[in-house]
């Protein structure tokens, strides 16, 4: 599976995990974001993005503090993000409705 590092910088200058940072004209496209985990004093989040300059697609995790109490650093503290390239595919679905 392929995987690309990402400084905490250069995340940053793209929008991720927060779109305030992003920098002019850097900005990534978010296409889907969702919260995959609650632990005790945080939530965990995925966001998957595509990368404006080689327009490739990526997905991170990062954590958010669950009260004003929590300090929680988005990339746990780490220099370096390791992404996981992604791909869409399309799952079909079968729902059930009354007759």
């Amino acid at each position: 599976m392929p995987t690309r590092e990402f400084t905490r910088e250069a995340l940053e200058e793209m929008g991720i995990p927060y779109r305030h940072t992003a920098e002019p004209g850097k900005a990534a496209e978010r296409l889907h974001e969702e919260q995959v985990d609650t632990r005790r004093w945080v939530s965990v989040h995925e966001i998957i993005f595509r990368v404006p300059e080689d327009r490739k697609t990526y997905s991170v995790t990062y954590e958010e503090g669950l009260t004003e109490q929590q300090d929680a650093d988005p990339w746990d503290y780490e220099s370096t993000i390791t992404a996981q390239e992604m791909e869409p595919y399309v799952v079909p679905v079968t729902k059930w409705r009354a007759v």
